[in-house]
């Protein structure tokens, strides 16, 4: 098992699904986590929920992304209790305006950019930058399997997430040589409460997800976990500028069928 014992990870979005499943599998590694989102009660039920999962310590720091000073503030914050950061998890993310492109209004727009495109942005700048001076740091972005294949009415959540695969790589060739690799983790259809609910809206959804599923299942929130932890340890250090799709075969697809129904050959 990779170790991350002695390496500090900073999570934003640390109160959501993803980001709790995130920072599971780094704690359990051996890496101190801190869990940054905007609200603390939320983030003090994110880490009840953790518990003891593993030997690294497990931090709460109250910061919105979407706003400059908040995230400036934060490294001085976690240095006065002791705390690294050697890793960027970037899971911050809100509910996508589903709308169609010509009832899209600036604030519909904005509402979905300033924290998935612009609040990447700021935390890759603050923590990337100070882990480019140390010689070593592990960034992943959580992007979206939309930004290869996507659904009707998500035009604000895909050109946000595609802008966070740019930068992403942008950043990758940057800083590279410095020490810090930058990758993606692009999440297919996860069973999290944002998947739940479309699920809900029709009795036809969940069968059409699976039926074009070559694994079969829809993801689990562990299965992005997993991934963000590889690409956080030592073993990955030659992995960057990359996008990892985490979703069951979804994207590669062509079948037009139901793999519910294939035999075995």
């Amino acid at each position: 098992m990779f170790s991350l014992k002695g390496r500090g990870a900073v999570i934003t979005g640390g109160s959501g699904s993803l980001g709790i499943a995130c920072a599971k599998a780094l704690v359990e590694m051996g890496a101190d986590v801190v869990l940054i989102g905007r609200s603390h009660e939320k983030l003090q039920l994110a880490k009840q929920q953790l518990g003891t999962k593993g030997t690294g310590r497990i931090e709460c720091l109250v910061c919105d992304v979407t706003k400059e000073e908040s995230v400036n503030a934060a490294p001085s914050q976690l240095a006065n209790v002791g705390f690294k950061s050697d890793i960027l998890v970037t899971a911050a993310a809100v509910s996508a305006a589903s709308k169609p492109f010509q009832d899209l209004n600036l604030t519909d727009w904005r509402a979905t950019t300033s924290t998935d495109l612009d609040g990447v942005f700021l935390a890759c700048k603050v923590f990337g930058t100070a882990m480019a001076k140390t010689g070593f740091g592990r960034i992943i972005n959580l992007t979206s399997f939309h930004s290869v294949a996507t659904y009707p009415y998500r035009v604000p959540y895909n050109a946000a997430k595609a802008g966070v695969e740019g930068l992403s790589r942008a950043l990758a060739v940057e800083w590279g040589h410095l020490g810090v690799t930058v990758n993606t983790v692009a999440p297919g259809p996860i069973l999290t409460p944002r998947t739940q609910w479309f699920i809900d809206q029709d009795e036809n959804n969940l069968p059409g997800m699976l039926s074009r599923t070559p694994n079969k299942r829809l993801g689990s929130s562990a299965d992005i976990g997993a991934t963000v932890a590889f690409l956080a340890s030592g073993e990955s250090g030659h992995i960057n500028g990359q996008r990892l799709v985490v979703d069951g075969g979804w994207t590669t697809n062509a079948w037009w069928g139901d793999h519910q129904r294939l035999q075995c050959i």
